[in-house]
C-alpha cells in the first residue's frame, strides 16, 4: 500500500481521532448550510420569489429529512461500493428534479465523494498504488465517453428523458454486479475455509491495503 504522507498507522489513535474529526466536520458543514438553504428560500418567500420547475423548496422538515434520507443513502454506498451520487439521483427525480440537474449533481457528488475516498485512503496509507492507477485513467475514459454519447442523444432526439433512463441504468447494473462480486466473494472464502490446514482469522479494516 501507498506509505501515509502523515504518518498515520492504521488502527492507531491519530487514525481513529482523524476519522472522528471529519465525520464531526461534516455534521457541523451539514447543518451550515443546511441554516443557510432555510434562510435563503425564507426571504425568498418574502420577497415573492417566482419558482421556476425543478426547483426545490427547503423548509425546517424537508432541509432535516432528505439530508438524513442522503446520509444513510451514502452510508449503503459506501459499505456495498457503490456511488453515493448514483444512489441520490433517483432520489433527486422524485423529488421534481429536472433530469439534467440532477444528473450534474449526481456527478458533482461522485467527485467529492470519490476525491474524498482518495485522499483519506492516501492519508492513511491504505491505498493500492497499481489499482489506483489504472481505475483512474478507467473513470476518465468512461466520464468521457458517458459525457459525449449523453450529449449527442440529447442534441439529436431533443428528449431529456435519456438522463434520467441513464440514472436507473447505472443503479440497476450496480446493484447486479454487487450481488454478482458478493457470491463470488463468499465462494472464495467458502472454499477457503473447507481447505485443510488454512488458519480461521478475522481480517480487520486495517488489512485491507495489505
Amino acid at each position: 500500500a501507498f506509505p501515509s504522507p502523515l504518518g498515520i498507522v492504521c488502527g492507531s489513535f491519530l487514525f481513529w481521532a482523524s476519522t472522528a474529526f471529519m465525520f464531526i466536520a461534516l455534521i457541523g458543514i451539514a447543518f451550515y448550510v443546511r441554516n443557510y438553504l432555510v434562510a435563503r428560500t425564507a426571504d425568498k418567500d418574502r420577497l415573492g420569489y417566482n419558482y421556476v420547475d425543478g426547483d426545490f423548496h427547503w423548509d425546517a422538515t424537508s432541509s432535516l429529512k432528505y439530508p438524513a434520507i442522503c446520509f444513510f443513502a451514502g452510508m449503503c454506498a459506501g459499505l456495498f461500493g457503490i456511488g453515493g451520487g448514483i444512489v441520490n439521483g433517483p432520489l433527486m427525480l422524485e423529488l421534481g428534479v429536472l433530469p439534467p440537474v440532477a444528473s450534474a449533481t449526481t456527478a458533482c457528488m461522485i467527485l467529492l465523494t470519490s476525491t474524498t475516498a482518495a485522499t483519506t485512503f492516501i492519508v492513511f496509507g491504505l491505498l493500492a498504488k497499481d489499482y489506483g492507477f489504472h481505475l483512474f485513467w478507467v473513470g476518465v475514459l468512461a466520464t468521457a465517453v458517458g459525457q459525449l454519447g449523453m450529449s449527442y442523444l440529447i442534441k439529436k432526439s431533443g428528449r431529456q428523458s435519456y438522463v434520467a433512463f441513464s440514472i436507473g441504468a447505472v443503479v440497476g447494473l450496480s446493484t447486479i454486479l454487487m450481488g454478482f462480486h458478493g457470491l463470488i466473494s463468499l465462494a472464495y472464502q467458502r472454499a477457503d475455509a473447507d481447505m485443510p490446514g488454512t488458519p480461521h482469522h478475522r481480517s480487520g479494516i486495517c488489512q485491507v491495503g495489505d
